[in-house]
This record gives structure tokens, C-alpha cells and sequence, in this order.
């Protein structure tokens, strides 16, 4: 129980920086501050995405303390399939090019969930 407690907590901590981020990059848009090009909102969104998910990685690894590489793979890879069956179910076009995306998210989670991990251990390890 406490296991999932900690994952519920470190999943709404992530949408709560996702929500704060969208609320930026809108109001970014409405003023005209950003490209407001197909090309440019895809660029955007990709990088906001993968800073996302490496925070994703970066607090799970923290609250996890062991395994950072395994459990950010695991938790990161059931919000991924999620959204592709999300994409599928609203009959959205599935592109190859997304299979790069999610393959970058699932990729930037693990790093932070390995650094993750690290960070709490070196943390320790200078208190003892």
C-alpha cells in the first residue's frame, strides 16, 4: 500500500508541473511570444514532454531509492501504453514518428530515474 501511495504521490507532483507548464506555454501562445507553426508546436511540445518525463524519472528514482533504471522504465512505460491506447481508441493517426517520441520520454525517465536514485544515495552517503 505504501508503494503505491508514493507512486500516486510522485504521478500527481508530475501533473501538477505539467499543468503548470501548459498553462505557460498557452499563455505563451495566446501573447504571440512562440512559433504558433505545426512544425514549431511539435518542436515545443517534444521538448517539454521529454523535460517532463525526465522529472517523471527524476522523482520517482528519488522516492524509490533502489532500482531507479527499472522502476522508471516500468511506471514510465504504463503511462506511454496508456496514451497510445488513448491515441488508438480516438482513432487519431498513429505515425512512426511518435514510436521516436514515446522511444525519447521512455529514455529521458530512465536517465532520471537512475539519477534519481544516485542523488539520494550520494545524499546519504555525505550525511553518515
Amino acid at each position: 500500500m505504501q508503494y503505491l501511495l508514493k507512486k500516486s504521490i510522485v504521478f500527481l507532483i508530475t501533473l501538477f508541473i505539467l499543468f503548470i507548464t501548459s498553462l505557460i506555454y498557452t499563455f505563451l501562445i495566446y501573447k504571440e511570444k512562440i512559433d504558433i507553426s505545426t512544425a514549431g508546436i511539435y518542436r515545443t511540445s517534444f521538448i517539454i514532454g521529454a523535460i517532463i518525463f525526465f522529472i517523471y524519472g527524476l522523482l520517482t528514482g528519488i522516492t524509490e531509492k533502489k532500482k531507479g533504471f527499472l522502476s522508471s522504465f516500468i511506471s514510465t512505460f504504463i503511462i506511454i501504453a496508456i496514451i497510445i491506447i488513448v491515441k488508438l481508441l480516438s482513432k487519431q493517426s498513429f505515425q512512426p514518428t511518435n514510436l521516436i517520441k514515446y522511444g525519447v520520454y521512455l529514455l529521458t525517465s530512465i536517465v532520471g530515474g537512475i539519477l534519481g536514485v544516485n542523488l539520494t544515495s550520494k545524499s546519504k552517503k555525505n550525511v553518515v
